[in-house]
C-alpha cells in the first residue's frame, strides 16, 4: 500500500479570541489561527488539499468577524515554493469544502483536476442569506471553477491507493474528510469539521500555538460531551454523525491521527 508524506503549508492567519471558535470557552484567550493547506506526496504525485483565502476577503487587514488577518495568493505561492513544488506540478486539488478561506486561488493550478463534493457545489451556487451576510462563500469562485478541470463527486470514494475521501457534513453540507496512509499511520484531514484538535478531543487542557508555546485551555464541560462544536455549523445532527464517522476511521482515539484545517501546533510539530 502506498505511503504518503504530508507537508503542512502556511497560507496566512487570523487572530481571534479562542471563544470565537469554541463558544463559551476561553473568550479572553487570543490565538493565532492559521489558514492551512496540505501537500500529499508519494515520490510520484503532488496532491494538494485546500488552496487558502483570497485577498478580496481582507478589508483594512481584517477578515472574518473583523479580526486581524493576513493571507492570499502570494502566501499560497510562497508555501509551495518553500515545499519545493511549482503550482503547475500539482496534479490534483482535493477540497475539504468550498468556504472562502479554503477554496480561493484555484486558477494557480491550471494543470490540476479539482475535486469536491456535489453538495458543496450546490451550496456555493445557491447559498442561504445568512451565508451571504457572513461571506462564507466567494461568488467569484463559481466562474473560476467552471473554467477549470473539475470533478464533482457525490459521496465517499477511494481517490487512489492510500487516500480515501469520505463525507463529513455538518460544518457545511458537502464537507469532506481525507484519510491518508503515512509512515506514521493513518492521518485524517478534517478541514473545518474540527478547526483545532481540542474541538475533537474535548478533554484537552492545553494547546500549542504557532510559536510552539502552550497555553492552558478549558476542557469541554460534561454537559457538552467530548466534542466542542464550532460557532459555524450548518447542521448539528450531521455534525455529530460526522464526528463519529471520523472516530470510526481512526485506529486509536488519539489526537495524532487527526489533522484539523486551522490547528496552530501543526506548524511546529508537522505531521
Amino acid at each position: 500500500m502506498s505511503l504518503w508524506e504530508i507537508k503542512v503549508l502556511y497560507y496566512g492567519k487570523i487572530t481571534v479570541p479562542k471563544g470565537a471558535a469554541t463558544p463559551g470557552l476561553d473568550p479572553d484567550l487570543i490565538v493565532d489561527s492559521p489558514y492551512l493547506g496540505f501537500l500529499l506526496q508519494d515520490g510520484k504525485r503532488n496532491i494538494l488539499v485546500d488552496t487558502g483565502i483570497d485577498e478580496n476577503f481582507f478589508i483594512d487587514g481584517k477578515a472574518w468577524g473583523a479580526f486581524p488577518a493576513e493571507g492570499g495568493r502570494s502566501y499560497v505561492e510562497k508555501a509551495l515554493q518553500d515545499a519545493g513544488v511549482d503550482p503547475l506540478e500539482i496534479d490534483t486539488v482535493l477540497y475539504t469544502h468550498l468556504h472562502n478561506d479554503h477554496a480561493a486561488n484555484a486558477t494557480l493550478f491550471a494543470k490540476a483536476r479539482l475535486v469536491y463534493q456535489k453538495k458543496e457545489w450546490q451550496t456555493l451556487l445557491d447559498p442561504l442569506p445568512v451565508m451571504n451576510v457572513r461571506r462564507d462563500y466567494d461568488p467569484n469562485l463559481v466562474d473560476d471553477l467552471k473554467s477549470m478541470n473539475c470533478v464533482v463527486v457525490d459521496g465517499d470514494f477511494q481517490f487512489t491507493e492510500g487516500i480515501y475521501c469520505f463525507l463529513t457534513p455538518g460544518h457545511t453540507p458537502g464537507s469532506m474528510s481525507i484519510a491518508v496512509n503515512t509512515k506514521k499511520g493513518i492521518r485524517i484531514l478534517v478541514g473545518d469539521h474540527w478547526h483545532s484538535l481540542c474541538m475533537g478531543f474535548g478533554w484537552m487542557d492545553e494547546a500549542m500555538g504557532m510559536d510552539g508555546k502552550t497555553e492552558r485551555i478549558t476542557p469541554a464541560p460534561e454537559v457538552l460531551g467530548r466534542f466542542i462544536p464550532s460557532s459555524l455549523i450548518y447542521n448539528y445532527y450531521d455534525y455529530y454523525d460526522s464526528c463519529y464517522r471520523i472516530l470510526a476511521m481512526m485506529p486509536e482515539d488519539k489526537p495524532e491521527h487527526v489533522v484539523p484545517g486551522h490547528e496552530p501546533s501543526l506548524l511546529v510539530t508537522g505531521i
